[in-house]
C-alpha cells in the first residue's frame, strides 16, 4: 500500500513538475509553423521552443502522421502505434524505443499539460522514418516542417501521338503488375509499388485524368478513359523499369490549343472549368479520389487483410464516365508497343532535316540565379531540367537538343541565343525558376519577348532576369551592334510564333503541375532579344514561395515541367503540319 501511495505522489510531482517547468520558464514560445507534405502544403502544427531548443508536440505528431497513441499512465510512456510497428516514449527522459531499437536523444522529453514533447532531432531521425515510411526534414530558418513519402515508383506521365497516346510508369525497379478494365477505365496494379498520390487532368480527347495512389502493398494506376480505345498493348522493360500502357485511338484527337495563346477553340478543350480548383486538391488525402478506406499515411504491411478486398477497391474510379463499351483488347506485347515516344513509321526523306532546339538552362557559374529559403540555387534546378527534357526529346528521331551549358558555367545572355543563332536552331526555350518579395505568389508562367510588359509583375520578372547583366560588364561592340540589328526582326517575324507556342505548353502544364498557371506573358528578357527564330522563356515555378520550392526540389516535379514543355512543343509543331496541309 506504501508503494502505491508513494508512486501516486511520485506521480503527481512529476506531471506538476513537467507543467511548471514548462509554464514558468519565461523563454518558451509557441508558434505555427508550415508542413510541406511530398510538396503539397499540408496544415500547420505547432513548435514550442524550451530554452532555445524546438520541441514538437506528440499528440500533434501523432495526428500528423495518423498514428493511435497509447498512453501508460503509471510507466509515464507514450506509444505511438503505426499498424503493426510502434514508438514507445518515456516522459522527460532521452529514451526512444523505436520498434526494438532504443536510441537515446540528445534533448530529452517534456511532459507538460497532458502532454509530451519531442525534439526536432525526433522526427528527423532515422528511426523514426523506417517507423513512418517517410523522411521528414525540419529548417529552422524557413519554418517548414517537409515530409516525404518513401516509394520506389517515381513517375507516371504520358505522351500523345495523333494515333495513339502513351502512359508510362517510371520504377525504380522491376515490379509485377497486372492490368483489368471496366466500362469507364484501364487499371493497372503494380504490386509491392509504392507511389504519392497524384492525379493528372489530361483531357486530350482520349484519357479524362490519370489517378495514383497507393493501396495497401500495392499502387493503382486508373487511366480514366474519353473514349473507347481501338486497342490497348502493355509492356514493361527492364532498363531502365518502367511500365507502358499504349492506348491507340479509334477515332481522332481534336486540335490542342491553350488558355492565353489567342487560340479560343483549345480552351475548352484543355482548359476547362474545373482545373482552377486541381490547385487546392489536396493530394495527400485519398479520400479525393474514392478511397476512403486510406488514410493519408497509412502503409499496410504485406499480409494485411485489406488487401483481400484490393479488386473490388480497382474499380472505383474519380469520376464516373460515359463510356458503356469495353469490347476494346489489351494485349501484353513486348514487341509491339512503342518506347515512350513512338518513332515515325515513314522513313524520312533526304532533304527533311530534324529540328533543332536550343535549351538554355538559366543562370550558371557565379550567376545563382534565385537562392530559395532552404539554400536552393535556382542554376542547379535550371540545368536539371534542361537534361530532363533533352532526354525526352533524345527518343524522338525528329528532333536534336542542343544544350547552352552542361555544366556550373557562366554564359552571357547574348552568347546564349548566339548559339541557338549559329547552329540555325528552329526553337529557343530558356529555363528559369521565378520569386517574389511576398512568399505566397506562386505559380508557373511562360514568356515571349515584348518591349513593354503585360503588368507590373512581368516588369518585376525581367528585371530580376536582366540582373546578370551586371555580372558580364559591358558588352563588346560586335555584340551591341548585332542585339540592335536582330531586335526588330525578332519582335516582328517570330512574335506571334512565340506566344503561340508559350500558350502550348502551358496547356499541358495545368494538368501536371498542380501549381496555379499564370498563363502567357510578354515583357523584355535580354537573353531573348538576339534570337533569330522563336523563342519562350519558361519560369517553372516561385523559389520563393515555400511550398514550390519542396515541389522544385522534388526529381518529379522537375520531370512534370519537362514533360509540359515536351508535349507543348509537340502540338505546337502538329498544329503547324495541319495549318500547312490545310492550305
Amino acid at each position: 500500500m506504501k508503494k502505491i501511495i508513494s508512486l501516486f505522489f511520485s506521480m503527481v510531482f512529476l506531471f506538476l513538475f513537467g507543467f511548471f517547468y514548462v509554464s514558468a520558464d519565461n523563454s518558451i514560445l509557441t508558434q505555427s509553423v508550415d508542413v510541406v507534405i511530398d510538396g503539397s502544403h499540408f496544415r500547420g502544427i505547432s513548435i514550442y521552443k524550451i530554452s532555445g531548443d524546438t520541441y514538437f508536440s506528440v499528440k500533434e505528431l501523432a495526428e500528423l502522421y495518423n498514428a493511435v497513441l497509447d498512453w501508460k499512465s503509471i510507466s509515464l510512456k507514450v506509444t505511438m502505434c503505426f499498424k503493426n510497428r510502434k514508438i514507445d516514449i518515456k516522459a522527460n527522459s532521452s529514451e526512444v524505443v523505436f520498434g526494438r531499437k532504443f536510441k537515446k536523444m540528445s534533448l530529452p522529453s517534456i511532459l507538460a499539460k497532458n502532454d509530451i514533447y519531442v525534439s526536432h532531432e525526433f522526427v528527423t531521425s532515422k528511426e523514426f522514418s523506417e517507423i513512418t515510411g517517410v523522411k521528414t526534414s525540419w529548417n529552422p530558418s524557413s519554418l517548414i516542417l517537409a515530409v516525404i513519402h518513401q516509394t520506389n515508383i517515381s513517375k507516371v506521365k504520358y505522351f500523345t501521338k495523333q494515333e495513339s497516346t502513351s502512359v508510362c510508369v517510371q520504377l525504380d525497379k522491376s515490379l509485377k503488375y497486372r492490368v483489368s478494365k471496366n466500362k469507364n477505365a484501364i487499371i493497372l496494379t503494380i504490386l509491392r509499388g509504392k507511389i504519392q498520390n497524384g492525379f493528372i487532368n489530361v483531357n486530350n480527347g482520349v484519357i479524362k485524368n490519370i489517378q495514383y495512389v497507393t493501396i495497401g502493398c500495392s499502387a493503382v494506376v486508373t487511366i480514366n478513359l474519353d473514349q473507347v480505345p481501338k486497342n490497348i498493348k502493355i509492356a514493361s522493360f527492364s532498363k531502365p523499369a518502367e511500365i507502358f500502357v499504349e492506348i491507340e485511338h479509334s477515332k481522332n484527337i481534336p486540335a490542342t490549343t491553350t488558355k492565353d495563346g489567342g487560340v479560343s477553340e483549345v480552351k475548352k478543350i484543355y482548359i476547362s472549368d474545373g482545373d482552377e480548383s486541381l490547385n487546392d486538391l489536396d493530394l495527400t488525402s485519398p479520400e479525393k479520389f474514392g478511397y476512403s478506406q486510406v488514410s493519408k499515411f497509412e502503409h499496410l504491411s504485406e499480409n494485411d487483410e485489406e488487401n483481400k478486398d484490393l479488386k473490388e477497391t480497382l474499380v472505383t474510379t474519380f469520376e464516373s464516365g460515359s463510356i458503356i463499351d469495353d469490347s476494346f483488347i489489351i494485349s501484353d506485347d513486348i514487341d509491339t508497343i512503342s518506347v515512350v515516344i513512338p518513332k515515325k513509321e515513314i522513313k524520312k526523306k533526304k532533304f527533311e532535316r530534324k529540328k533543332i532546339i536550343v535549351v538554355d538552362a538559366g543562370h550558371g557559374g557565379k550567376d545563382f540565379g534565385t537562392v530559395g529559403a532552404n539554400g536552393i540555387k535556382e542554376k542547379d534546378l535550371n540545368l536539371d531540367i534542361a537534361y530532363e527534357l533533352k532526354s525526352i526529346f533524345d527518343k524522338n528521331d525528329d528532333f536534336e537538343v542542343i544544350l547552352t551549358r552542361k555544366d556550373d558555367t557562366f554564359i552571357p545572355l547574348v552568347e546564349r541565343t548566339n548559339i541557338a543563332n549559329e547552329n540555325n536552331a528552329d526553337l529557343f526555350i530558356s529555363i528559369h525558376c521565378n520569386a517574389n518579395f511576398d512568399r505566397n505568389v506562386s505559380g508557373f508562367e511562360v514568356y515571349c519577348l515584348s518591349q513593354k510588359a503585360t503588368d507590373s509583375e512581368a516588369a518585376a520578372t525581367a528585371v530580376l532576369e536582366n540582373s546578370v547583366l551586371e555580372l558580364e560588364g559591358k558588352p563588346n561592340k560586335k555584340h551591341k551592334h548585332l542585339q540592335e540589328v536582330l531586335w526588330s526582326m525578332a519582335m516582328n517575324t517570330f512574335m506571334n510564333e512565340s506566344s503561340e507556342l508559350s500558350a502550348f505548353i502551358c496547356s499541358q502544364a495545368s494538368g501536371r503541375l498542380k501549381i496555379p498557371n499564370r498563363g502567357v506573358k510578354q515583357a523584355n528578357f535580354y537573353v531573348l532579344k538576339g534570337a533569330q527564330m522563336p523563342s519562350v522563356l519558361v519560369e517553372s515555378a516561385f523559389l520563393s514561395n515555400y511550398s514550390e520550392e519542396a515541389k522544385l526540389c522534388t526529381k518529379s516535379f522537375r520531370v512534370s515541367v519537362a514533360d509540359s514543355i515536351y508535349e507543348g512543343l509537340i502540338r505546337y509543331y502538329a498544329k503547324k503540319e495541319r495549318d500547312k496541309s490545310s492550305r
